[in-house]
């Protein structure tokens, strides 16, 4: 998902994007598909020129994010807004 930033001192166009439902099914697990998917993803957020991305990881993943060169905390933080509140 691409999301659009406030502009920034110096820059007014900023995008940013959210990783979102990666999934491998169990039985290609391990062969160097997610990687394959994930630098996909990455040449593309480039060519588009986003500032970055960000993933949600589960709790097997982040190795995989890793590996390609996602760096940080393992989780974000978010609150929940329920509709009528």
């Amino acid at each position: 998902m691409v999301v659009d930033r406030i502009p920034g001192p110096g820059r007014f166009l900023r995008r940013a994007g959210i990783v979102q439902s990666v999934y491998v099914a169990p039985e290609h697990r391990n062969q160097g598909v997610g990687e394959a998917l994930l630098r996909v993803v990455i040449d593309n957020a480039r060519a588009m020129g986003l500032e970055y991305l960000m993933v949600h990881p589960s709790a097997r993943s982040p190795s995989l994010y890793q590996r390609v060169g996602f760096a940080g905390a393992e989780q974000t933080l978010e609150l929940r807004l329920p509709p009528g509140t």
